[in-house]
């Protein structure tokens, strides 16, 4: 009785695990399809604006024609790196983007198959490798610098030297400064003396 009691336990435990890992699961699931509707509902808006600006005639139809084309050439660019050159055969753009949709669909079902782990390999690797792409990227930008800097030092240096001609300027010098006559005490007392005698006497 109590075995079974203790089988039917843990059965439970163990179920309620797997039912909270697939309801975290689902809710991150959730999550990631509102984000993707959000996006593709801004996207709509912003092709139902370009349509009602095509409808309304505000573009010429070279205009139109040279955006189409432009749009054409953006996803059979993004077609052969997703997809590759040898399915190409004369697609049409509206095509080329199922296509394109169709394999980021199976991309993403394969990215949640696999471990969280090889996930997060993954992730510090090509961020270690884009860290390492931004090193090289500054080190050749600081090397850039270096090389235009010693080149304009040569130029300085290999450029002919401008002799001045004519006099030099020079700063006028300053006056003398004026010196006041101090008389020696004793002419003062002198003086003192002989205006007394002259006046009290």
């Amino acid at each position: 009785m109590e075995e079974t009691l203790e089988e039917l336990s843990f059965t439970l435990k163990n179920t309620q695990i797997r039912m909270d890992r697939e309801v975290n699961q689902l809710k991150q699931w959730i999550t990631t399809l509102m984000m993707a509707i959000t996006k593709e509902e801004e996207t709509a808006a912003e092709l139902e604006l370009k349509a009602r600006v095509f409808h309304f005639g505000e573009y010429k139809g070279a205009q139109e024609d040279k955006l189409l084309e432009s749009l054409n050439h953006k996803v059979l660019d993004v077609y052969r790196h997703c997809v590759g050159v040898q399915q190409e055969s004369n697609l049409g753009t509206v095509q080329m983007l199922t296509i394109i949709e169709h394999q980021m669909d199976e991309l993403l079902e394969n990215l949640e198959r696999v471990p969280q782990v090889k996930v997060e390999q993954a992730e510090k690797a090509k961020e270690k490798e884009r860290r390492q792409r931004l090193r090289e990227e500054k080190a050749k930008m600081q090397k850039q610098l270096q090389e235009e800097r010693l080149q304009r030092a040569q130029a300085r240096a290999q450029a002919e030297i401008k002799k001045k001609r004519g006099r030099k300027l020079v700063c006028r010098s300053r006056p003398p400064v004026l010196k006041t006559k101090k008389e020696p005490e004793y002419e003062l007392l002198d003086k003192e003396k002989e205006e007394q005698l002259f006046f009290f006497t």
